[in-house]
C-alpha cells in the first residue's frame, strides 16, 4: 500500500502560520495607526482591541504549531503531548476574549448611537432656544424703547404746554411790537415743532405696541411642547397632548405667549417627580380659547396657591418670584384669563382662557394691566 507523505501539509501548515502572524501584526500596526489619529473614536477602539486579540491568537497558534514540529522531529513527542493541552487553552481563552469584546462594544454601540441622537435633539432645542432668547429680546428692546419714547414726551409735553400757554396770554394782554411779534412767533414754531416731536414719540409707542397677529393656538402649544420635551423624557415624565379638533385662530405676540407656555410647563416639569404625567389640552369654550396644562405632581399648598400671583414671591431658593406674575400680565395683555387649581397629593390645573374675536381684538388691541403694588 502506499503512503502519502504528510511534509508538504506539514510545509503548508509551517508557512500558514507564519504567514498568519505576519498579516495578524500588519494589521495591528494599521488599527494602531487609526487609534492613535483619532482616540475618541468608539470603533477605532473596537477595531484595536478586537486585532489585539486575534493577534494574541494567531501569535499562540503559530507557536503551538511550530513547537509541536520542533518537538516531533526532535523525538520529544511525549513533551509536545504534555504541552499541547496548554497551547489549546491558550487559543480558546483568546476565543473568548474576541467574543467578550465583540458582545461589549456591540452595546457600547447601542449607547454611542443613543446619545448621538441624543446629542443632535439638544443642539436642534438649543437652536430653538437660541432663536427664542432672541426674540425676546428684541421684544424687551422694543417694550424699553416705547417706554423711554413715552417718558420723554411726558416729561416734554408739560413743558411745551406751559410755555405755548403763557405766550397765548401775553399775546391777549398787550398788542405787541413787531420785534416782540417776531420773537413770539419764532418761539411758537419751536413749541410746535416740540409738540411734533412729542407726537412722533407716541406714534413710536403706537408702532412698537403692533407686535399683534393671527396665529394658531394648536400649533403655538405643539412648538412650545416640543422645546420641553427632552428635559421632561429626562425626568422620565410623560407629556401627553390633546389638540383641538379645529383650528384655533388667536390674535396675539407669538413670542410672548410661547414664553409663558414655556414657564407653566416648565413650573409642571420641575414640580413633578419621576414617572408622573403632564396632560395639555386645547380646546373651544364658550369663553373662548382654553390651554389647560394639567399634573398629577405634588401640588401647591393652599398658603403659597394665594401669593403665587405677587412678585418676589417664590419658595425656590435662588429665584426671583417674577415668572408667574409676568405670565399673567403676558396673558391679561391678550385679555385672556389665567386661573391654578391644586390639591396638595393629587396634582395642579392651570387654565388659559383666550378670545377668539378676531375683530375685537383687532379694535381694541392689547390691554396692559396696572402696575401690582
Amino acid at each position: 500500500m502506499q503512503q502519502i507523505s504528510l511534509y508538504p501539509f506539514w510545509y503548508f501548515d509551517i508557512a500558514g502560520s507564519i504567514a498568519m502572524v505576519a498579516l495578524s501584526a500588519a494589521s495591528m500596526r494599521l488599527v494602531f495607526r487609526l487609534y492613535r489619529r483619532d482616540r475618541e473614536n468608539a470603533l477605532n477602539t473596537y477595531l484595536l482591541w478586537l486585532i489585539s486579540a486575534i493577534f494574541v491568537f494567531c501569535l499562540f497558534r503559530a507557536l503551538g504549531h511550530l513547537v509541536k514540529y520542533v518537538l516531533l522531529f526532535s523525538g520529544h513527542g511525549t513533551l509536545w503531548h504534555r504541552i499541547a493541552p496548554v497551547s489549546g487553552g491558550l487559543n480558546s481563552i483568546t476565543f473568548v476574549v474576541i467574543f467578550a469584546v465583540t458582545i461589549f462594544f456591540r452595546d457600547i454601540l447601542t449607547i454611542m448611537n443613543r446619545m448621538t441622537r441624543d446629542r443632535i435633539k439638544i443642539e436642534k432645542t438649543s437652536s430653538q432656544l437660541l432663536e427664542l432668547n432672541r426674540d425676546i429680546e428684541a421684544v424687551v428692546s422694543d417694550r424699553t424703547k416705547a417706554e423711554m419714547a413715552l417718558q420723554i414726551a411726558h416729561g416734554i409735553r408739560n413743558p411745551v404746554m406751559v410755555i405755548g400757554g403763557l405766550l397765548k396770554h401775553l399775546c391777549q394782554d398787550a398788542e405787541p411790537s413787531p420785534r416782540d411779534r417776531k420773537v413770539r412767533d419764532a418761539v411758537l414754531d419751536q413749541v410746535r415743532q416740540l409738540e411734533h416731536l412729542v407726537k412722533g414719540f407716541e406714534n413710536l409707542q403706537v408702532q412698537l405696541d403692533n407686535h399683534f397677529s393671527t396665529i394658531e393656538l394648536n400649533s403655538l402649544v405643539h412648538d412650545a411642547l416640543e422645546i420641553v420635551r427632552h428635559e421632561a423624557e429626562q425626568k422620565k415624565i410623560d407629556i401627553l397632548f390633546t389638540a383641538a379638533p379645529n383650528p384655533l385662530p388667536l390674535y396675539g405676540n407669538q413670542q410672548y405667549l410661547k414664553v409663558a407656555l414655556l414657564h407653566l410647563l416648565r413650573n409642571a416639569i420641575e414640580a413633578c417627580g419621576e414617572k408622573t404625567r403632564i396632560r395639555v389640552t386645547v380646546d373651544q369654550t364658550e369663553s373662548g380659547a382654553r390651554v389647560c396644562i394639567e399634573d398629577n405632581g405634588p401640588g401647591i399648598p393652599g398658603e403659597v396657591l394665594e401669593h403665587i400671583f405677587e412678585p418676589f414671591y417664590s419658595t425656590k431658593e435662588g429665584a426671583t418670584g417674577l415668572g408667574l406674575p409676568y405670565v399673567r400680565q403676558i396673558i391679561h395683555e391678550h385679555r385672556g384669563d389665567i386661573r391654578i387649581r391644586s390639591t396638595p397629593g393629587v396634582g395642579t390645573r392651570v387654565e388659559l382662557t383666550f378670545p377668539t374675536h378676531l375683530a375685537t381684538l383687532q379694535n381694541g388691541g392689547p390691554v396692559p394691566i396696572p402696575e401690582t403694588a
